[in-house]
């Protein structure tokens, strides 16, 4: 799984996905889901492998929008 991620994101020195904003975001959850994750495995590997900003806990998280897909 990490092999297709590294191809599509770029990582931190802490070897963290960087998230930056929603439609970044949103990809990622796409593509978690396309590899058989449920709603909160994704996130779950989100909390624990990416960097995220601000608005992505805004909107995205605390909304639990992530859920619709």
């Amino acid at each position: 799984m990490k092999k297709i991620l590294n191809q599509q994101f770029s990582q931190t020195s802490d070897n963290l996905f960087v998230l930056q904003d929603k439609f970044t975001f949103w990809e990622f959850i796409k593509i978690l889901r396309k590899n058989d994750y449920n709603s909160e495995e994704a996130l779950n590997f989100i909390f624990a492998n990416c960097s995220l900003s601000a608005g992505v806990f805004q909107e995205c998280i605390i909304n639990n929008k992530y859920t619709t897909i």
